[in-house]
């Protein structure tokens, strides 16, 4: 017996479109030959985490039925992915990335804290009745 999610996950959604401003902003910082940092590795780098960042909150925003297990270990990647673009975007001196990334830090907060649960939990509910869920 699966329990689809209820609710909106405004918290992943919020981080979907973060991911996607913060993939422009890569993409510029990247090619742009006027900031000095345009070509090298860290941008390319970057680029790359934060399209993996777009894949990963897409995931999380449209695939709600996914096991609890698959749903937290991606939420927990995509922290490791948003410290680490984040620390990138600040050695790279991009600061417009750093708000990227800092507002994504507070949507993936959101997500965790706010967003319904795949499953509500009731305190009478054994194990059993949970892993059944």
């Amino acid at each position: 017996m699966t329990s689809k999610p209820q609710g909106t996950a405004y918290g992943a959604w919020l981080l979907l479109a973060i991911s996607a401003i913060a993939l422009i902003l890569a993409a510029v910082a990247t090619f742009n030959e006027g900031n000095g940092i345009a070509y090298t590795p860290g941008t390319y780098l970057v680029l790359i985490s934060t399209a993996l960042m777009l894949l990963g909150s897409l995931l999380l925003a449209l695939a709600r039925s996914m096991p609890r297990w698959l749903g937290g270990l991606l939420t927990f990647l995509l922290l490791l992915d948003l410290l680490g673009t984040g620390l990138a975007a600040y050695l790279l001196q991009a600061e417009w990335l750093l708000g990227a990334v800092g507002v994504g830090l507070a949507a993936w907060l959101i997500h965790v804290v706010a967003d319904p649960a795949s499953v509500k939990r009731t305190p009478s509910m054994t194990q059993r009745q949970e892993a059944a869920s």
